[in-house]
């Protein structure tokens, strides 16, 4: 669940206690509030659910990391690290910059999974002359480059949806795309079982 505001977090502990706790929950601290510290140290204060940090879309890696320092100091170890594309003035045909290409590198420099966000990445489902959206290719990219997650947007009604319609995939496409993203890691284990020296 994505937090904007510390008063969430009062919300989402009152929603889990009167319904009993069914469910997991992580924090999202979404790519616009990466540099809102004061949320970032409530997000860290309370220990109980994991986070979720998206990648800052216009400052750097560095910068990104750093931030989540703030939710770890306060005493919240359990980050995760979502890579989410990044703006450009570039004129790139997606709607960000792909940075899964950073997965490795957020792997070499820290301990905290990593996370990839095709479909805010992308931000369509267009299809590749193959015939695969490119949310297709890019979570491939990242499963490639050593993601432990993929996070992506489904809708029953992609039409109707609120927000980020455009990219997401339907209900029926889901089963196809876990099982791409199953092929893939177990090309990227086997790999990873003989690397090259």
């Amino acid at each position: 669940m994505e937090v904007t505001n510390a008063r969430h977090l009062d919300e989402i502990h009152g929603a889990l206690d009167r319904n009993g706790r069914q469910t997991g929950v992580m924090l999202q601290v979404g790519t616009r509030n990466a540099q809102n510290f004061e949320l970032l140290r409530q997000v860290g204060q309370q220990r109980e659910l994991p986070v979720l940090f998206k990648r800052g879309m216009g400052i750097t890696l560095e910068e990104s990391l750093l931030a989540c320092e703030y939710v770890a100091s306060e005493g919240n170890p359990n980050i995760v690290f979502c890579l989410r594309g990044v703006k450009t003035h570039l004129g790139d045909p997606h709607r960000n910059m792909v940075d899964f290409a950073h997965v490795p590198v957020v792997r070499r420099q820290t301990r905290m999974p990593v996370c990839i966000d095709p479909s805010h990445s992308v931000g369509t489902l267009r299809a590749a002359p193959d015939g695969l959206p490119d949310i297709v290719h890019v979570t491939g990219q990242g499963i490639i480059a050593g993601a432990s997650m993929v996070l992506v947007d489904i809708h029953p009604v992609p039409e109707k949806a609120l927000c980020d319609g455009p990219q997401a995939l339907r209900l029926e496409q889901v089963p196809r795309f876990v099982e791409y993203v199953r092929r893939v890691r177990a090309c990227y284990d086997e790999v990873r079982r003989s690397p090259l020296e």
